[in-house]
């Protein structure tokens, strides 16, 4: 039985835990070094993956961490200062190096000042790893993107310094464990770079802004429609991967590949991470780094897809704009597209109650699958991209329920128009719900669904806005460029947030495989569960 004696021990204890007790999100400060010189700082929006849900450290007075990293080679180098340690009992402060050590490399805890730790005497003559496949200039400032195989060392030790970066600034971001087997060259690393045009003597040019990973995934192509490249798969003949393309490891003389590389198979593209760091963001970078990703990862013949990874709201946001604008900017066939209203082709027996949606009279669907396998965007993401474009062209004074009473039978165009846009959205939304769905009574269904469908109509309204003013400034504006500069390719952090409703238009979109994840509109990463 607890005594009045206990609970005054109990209270002192827990003021005694809250005075010693310190915010590591507030304590811990990330500087970008270029030489001795601070060229940013700014905070973690999360510190949970290292030092637990609380986000909290215990043990010391007037705590700073301070992790920095050299611009360009992202060398890190941490620095941790304190006041009076907790020295009663046998209770020990936390022991913050531990806490750190499976994110980031064992330089970064050298006890060297932290300017010195950072220093690279060639860093006047570093150049990035890999090749640069886009340059361009913004606001007078000069910006590459480089990409490069992670089976190159200097890429892979490049990531290995900054990866820290994605549990911090990702929601539930993780970083890549990546083997030391054959299967690496599957990885590509994106990195974009400012340019200092002018640098300080024996410090680098080069800036990191953000970057990307990327990786390859066999596929089986599409048997109900072959395309061309489709007889990539003629060069198994009946064998295994294995005995075709054996690990290097394995092999000899008497046992090498009897083809090229199992890269060179029908595959996708996936985009698994991408962040662009705080100081940089809201500046048109991530859009210029993942326009550049999609165009070189999409460019080779034998690449079916372009996915990614579990993409965050955020993310979402950035990719949707980069998509819609590029489709409809140099894709006329997919610029072309609109909601048939004609009732010579919707005649009243398609559209009977009960019947399937034809959505393929209502948006052609030949011309969308042309369009989607010549721009290897992946479904969902196509389709959605398909109801955004052609609500565009629906005034937003007639997307409301209270016009619909008529239905197909209005004699306004646009009420027409917008009646069979809802049909037609509704079909991917229930089918991508299917399972949640038919768990509910048939009217309980139709409520749901419209309220998803309100939902996924205010997400597109706001992007629409975005889309048509840059769309419209695009044709007042002269593009800040210098064309000797530019070298294209040969070929706000979001807040923590569960999952809330059963029925949701925005699932992961690759959760039927191996699921990973994806800050302002720039990140994305890897995700794993978080315990409740």
């Amino acid at each position: 039985m607890a005594t009045e004696s206990d609970d005054e021990q109990t209270e002192v204890l827990k003021q005694q835990v809250e005075n010693w007790s310190t915010n590591t999100n507030e304590c811990f400060t990330i500087q970008l070094l270029k030489g001795e010189t601070v060229t940013a700082s700014f905070q973690p929006s999360f510190t949970y993956p290292i030092f637990g849900e609380e986000e909290r450290v215990f043990g010391y007075k007037d705590l700073s961490i301070i992790l920095s990293f050299a611009t360009h080679d992202l060398r890190p180098r941490l620095e941790i200062k304190h006041g009076k340690l907790f020295s009663e009992g046998d209770v020990k402060p936390t022991d913050i190096k531990e806490a750190l050590a499976e994110f980031l490399p064992a330089y970064a805890f050298s006890d060297a000042r932290r300017e010195t730790g950072s220093e690279d005497a060639a860093a006047d003559s570093f150049q990035p790893p890999g090749d640069m496949i886009k340059g361009y200039m913004s606001k007078g400032r000069k910006y590459e993107i480089w990409c490069a195989s992670l089976t190159e060392a200097a890429a892979r030790q490049i990531l290995e310094n900054m990866e820290i970066l994605i549990p911090m600034f990702i929601e539930g971001g993780t970083m890549l464990q990546l083997g030391q087997d054959w299967s690496t060259q599957r990885w590509k690393l994106f990195l974009l770079y400012e340019v200092d045009r002018k640098p300080t003597p024996n410090t680098s040019p080069y800036s990191l802004v953000g970057y990307g990973t990327s990786y390859r995934v066999f596929t089986f192509p599409d048997r109900t429609s072959v395309t061309e490249g489709d007889q990539d798969l003629s060069i198994l003949n009946g064998e295994s991967l294995e005995t075709l393309f054996p690990p290097p490891d394995q092999t000899s003389s008497n046992h090498s590949s009897k083809t090229g590389s199992p890269l060179d198979l029908p595959s996708r593209e996936r985009l698994s991470q991408f962040l662009i760091l705080p100081p940089f963001q809201g500046e048109g970078h991530g859009q210029q780094l993942y326009n550049t990703m999609y165009a070189h990862l999409t460019s080779p013949t034998n690449i079916r897809e372009f996915t990614v990874e579990d993409p965050n709201e955020a993310f979402d946001d950035l990719r949707d704009l980069c998509d819609l604008l590029y489709l409809r900017a140099n894709v006329p066939e997919f610029a072309a597209l609109r909601i048939n209203t004609d009732p010579a082709v919707l005649t009243p027996e398609k559209l009977l109650p009960g019947a399937l949606i034809p959505t393929d009279l209502l948006v052609d669907g030949a011309a969308r699958e042309r369009i989607r396998r010549t721009t290897k965007i992946e479904r969902r993401q196509f389709n959605r991209l398909v109801e955004m474009h052609t609500l565009s062209f629906i005034p937003a004074s007639h997307r409301s329920r209270s016009r619909l009473t008529r239905k197909e039978k209005s004699s306004n165009a646009d009420d027409r128009a917008y009646w069979f846009w809802r049909l037609y959205a509704k079909q991917r939304l229930y089918v991508h719900n299917r399972d949640e769905l038919i768990q509910l009574e048939r009217a309980e269904r139709g409520v749901r669904l419209e309220a998803v469908l309100d939902g996924v109509l205010e997400g597109y309204a706001g992007l629409l806005e975005r889309v048509e003013g840059r769309e419209g400034a695009k044709g007042m504006e002269v593009e800040e460029t210098e064309e000797e500069e530019v070298v294209e390719g040969a070929t706000k952090p979001t807040q923590r947030k569960r999952k809330k409703i059963v029925v949701d238009e925005d699932e992961d979109e690759d959760g039927e495989e191996d699921g990973m994840v994806g800050v302002e509109v720039v990140a994305n990463g890897h995700k794993r569960p978080r315990a409740n």
